[in-house]
């Protein structure tokens, strides 16, 4: 783990390249919003990956409700710093429902990807670089920290599962496809491994150099053979058959789970349209859909429809739907 210590250095090395300072940072930040309650550094030059041209990320919480979700940047340090602030009740709420039971048992997309945002959010608050504080909030981000590495973790774990069934379910339709989801499925796995050896920056573009400063040539090759995507159809079968045995072998190293529980939504834009002959015809925006029994797909249309169950009990018609993209599949996370 990238420690207190090595993230004061870090910074400090990339603010002193411009001749400044800590304290220069803690000014940059505006209290038109009201006295910071807690203030971190975070992102990719707080734990020591940052280049040259990576800004400076402060994640700061307030108790205004007026705050939105975009960052303010600035260049008066001669390096870009982006102040993102916070609001206090959300936050905490944020962390309260990190760990709640069944948090993502029925996650559509819109819920996944905001789940996702509020992690990375508590990722990079609770983890980073904290600069000052009221000392109830800094014990309280103290105490959050093994929770959200523990929440970041099984993240990438659940991700490692969700693509690697994407990929099966693709793989004889659409090869390459398949190939893409299993090379994503590949990078979620190493992360996983990475994040839980103590490398919880949260950003999927930095896992080789996690692996690299972990010193582990072996997975950090694995990274390399993950991303070495197949051009063509040909290519593909052979991509999914060698990258498929890598991956099996980090799933037992994760002990990750054959057939996990499973929740499918219907995609963005998907409506039914029911036929003649007890037939429905299920579409996305008129674009891209698929014909069958009224029985099995009329469902779809109704609002708030969903299906969980293990991988495994997925019907023929779901697999279909899904191949075309026309649903949305989620993994319960407490089973992976």
């Amino acid at each position: 783990m990238t420690s207190p210590d090595d993230m004061a250095r870090y910074l400090g090395a990339r603010l002193a390249a411009h001749g400044r300072t800590t304290g220069d940072l803690v000014a940059e930040v505006d209290t038109s919003f009201g006295e910071p309650l807690l203030m971190s550094a975070a992102g990719s030059v707080v734990h020591g990956f940052g280049t040259p041209m990576s800004d400076v990320d402060v994640h700061v919480v307030v108790e205004s409700t007026k705050v939105t979700g975009l960052p303010i940047t600035s260049f008066s340090l001669g390096v870009a710093v982006d102040v993102n602030y916070i609001r206090a009740d959300s936050i905490r709420r944020a962390a309260d429902a990190l760990n709640a039971p069944g948090e993502t048992a029925k996650a559509d997309r819109s819920a996944w990807r905001d789940y996702r945002r509020k992690l990375a959010q508590l990722n990079r608050l609770i983890l980073g670089l904290p600069l000052r504080g009221d000392q109830d909030w800094l014990d309280w981000q103290r105490e959050r920290r093994k929770p959200v590495a523990d929440a970041t973790v099984r993240w990438w774990r659940t991700e490692a599962v969700r693509y690697r069934l994407a990929c099966e379910l693709l793989r004889e339709t659409r090869p390459l496809a398949a190939a893409e989801r299993l090379g994503r499925a590949g990078v979620a796995a190493l992360d996983a491994l990475a994040t839980a050896r103590g490398e919880l920056c949260f950003g999927q573009k930095w896992v080789g150099a996690k692996l690299d400063r972990l010193g582990d040539t072996e997975l950090a090759a694995l990274y390399g053979r993950f991303l070495d995507l197949p051009a063509g159809t040909g290519d593909a079968h052979d991509y999914l058959r060698r990258t498929g045995e890598l991956f099996d072998g980090l799933a037992a190293r994760l002990d990750l789970p054959d057939d996990p529980a499973v929740c499918l939504t219907p995609a963005a834009g998907l409506k039914t349209w029911h036929t003649h002959g007890g037939r429905a015809l299920v579409h996305r925006w008129a674009l891209r859909g698929a014909e069958g029994p009224e029985r099995e797909l009329g469902p779809l249309g109704e609002p708030g429809w969903s299906w969980t169950g293990a991988s495994t009990e997925m019907t023929r018609t779901h697999r279909e739907l899904a191949r075309e993209d026309l649903l949305w599949l989620s993994i319960d996370w407490s089973t992976t």
